[in-house]
């Protein structure tokens, strides 16, 4: 009866499922689009790699001031919507400034650097930071149960995951068709922006924050100096960050070059709809994931998938030209490395508890704008070492045959430097042990309280 009566309560409705998961599937659908930035800036507006590579990491530099503001304005703000809600509405402008990065007029090239510039500086440093700064915040407080919360983040992981298959199926196929006419990348966007804005907006509409208590939220309140040297004292956030920033470098790193590789290796772009086919399977693995978890605990299934996409990255480098190969490994470092993306807010929330128990004051915005910014510099270097590396080996944008040195360096960047990557992310989820601390320190804390 007990258990029965604990299922009922941790039962996740339908309509909040759906309506959390609604931005969530936009937002990795942009994500999606905006990693071929790259390839459309080099092959599409004729820029050099090199100076593409620069150019996006450069506009990361804006990330760290606007990553903390953000995160501080969101600790500030109390309105009649709630704290984090009313910032789900920037993935209105998210949307239209994506389209109009799609849609660069021919204005020679420093004109065309300019524009990509501004347009990709407000798309990551102004909406995606505050969309991403204010998720966890509203996730907790949305949904105060955290078998609530992590069944959200699992089952939406799912739903998340199968549109972005069905996404990276379509992309290759619209690229190899509408990306070589003119305004056919606008096109693109278009087929992309217009439904995602309507879903995106789902969160916003049908999910409410549960109101707290006033004095409870009086005392949490900081400045903004006082709210970083919190943050400062929690050693977790800092490591979480690390691995959030090693992950999107890791995951945008083999996004990037895969158009490359599908480009020069295997000849054909439009194959690549067959990783986007089999990653349709990779959904299906993450429903596996909260009985794993059950079962051997977050921290030590983010270690065994780790693990298991590390020997998939090397075996890759062996068989450059073997597509199902290729095809196999991409679904296991897929898989494997989601294993700690995926679960992303509900370690971040983790990272919060402990600061809130070490400090006793509940910092919810900087910790979260740490982890966003942690996400964008990951993506921004990403697009720096994609374009210098392959720089460095000769690598000529647009050109029909690349030399051997510049092949080299695109299978470099599809093995080798991802299982670096994912070597020094197991070393540091080695000694990110914050859920053992946790179930010492909770009890102690509720004890005392």
């Amino acid at each position: 009866m007990k258990s029965e009566g604990k299922k009922k309560a941790n039962k996740v409705p339908t309509k909040l499922m759906l309506a959390w998961n609604s931005r969530s599937v936009s937002m990795a659908i942009s994500v999606v689009l905006m990693m071929q930035v790259t390839y459309y800036s080099t092959e599409i507006l004729g820029i050099g790699s090199a100076a593409v590579g620069a150019l996006f990491m450069a506009a990361k530099l804006f990330d760290g001031v606007t990553d903390l503001i953000a995160g501080f304005i969101i600790d500030k703000t109390n309105t009649k919507l709630g704290k984090a809600r009313p910032y789900e509405l920037f993935i209105i402008p998210l949307w239209l400034l994506i389209i109009a990065f799609y849609s660069t007029p021919d204005i020679g090239t420093t004109g065309k650097m300019i524009y990509i510039f501004v347009t990709y500086v407000l798309i990551n440093s102004v909406c995606a930071t505050f969309l991403q700064s204010c998720e966890t915040v509203f996730l907790g407080r949305a949904v105060k149960e955290d078998a609530k919360r992590a069944k959200i983040l699992s089952i939406g992981g799912v739903i998340v995951m199968l549109f972005s298959a069905v996404s990276s199926i379509l992309l290759p196929q619209l690229m190899a068709n509408l990306g070589t006419q003119p305004g056919g990348w606008s096109k693109i966007a278009l087929i992309y922006g217009v439904p995602m804005l309507l879903i995106g907006i789902c969160r916003f509409l049908f999910v409410k924050e549960i109101p707290i208590d006033q004095e409870s939220e009086d005392k949490n309140k900081v400045g903004f100096v006082e709210g970083l040297k919190l943050v400062a004292k929690n050693k977790y956030i800092f490591m979480f960050s690390l691995l959030v920033l090693l992950s999107f470098l890791l995951t945008n790193t083999l996004s990037i070059v895969g158009t490359y590789y599908f480009t020069y290796i295997f000849g054909n772009l439009g194959l690549m709809s067959v990783i986007g086919m089999l990653s349709l399977l990779s959904p299906f693995f993450f429903l596996l994931f909260p009985v794993a978890i059950r079962t051997i605990g977050s921290i030590s299934f983010v270690k065994f998938g780790l693990a298991v996409a590390l020997i998939a990255a090397v075996i890759r480098f062996f068989f450059p030209s073997n597509l199902m190969v290729i095809v196999v490994t991409t679904l296991v470092i897929s898989v494997g490395s989601q294993t700690l993306t995926m679960m992303n807010h509900y370690f971040i929330l983790q990272c919060i508890d402990y600061g809130e128990i070490k400090t006793g004051k509940r910092v919810e915005g900087t910790p979260t704008a740490i982890a966003s910014f942690a996400n964008k510099v990951g993506s921004g270097v990403a697009s720096l070492l994609v374009g210098g590396f392959m720089a460095l080996f000769g690598f000529i944008s647009s050109a029909s045959v690349q030399t051997d040195s510049a092949i080299l360096s695109i299978r470099l960047l599809y093995s080798v430097i991802p299982a670096v990557i994912l070597v020094i992310m197991l070393i540091v989820v080695h000694f990110f042990d914050v859920e053992k601390v946790l179930a010492k320190l909770r009890p102690q804390a509720e004890a005392e309280s």
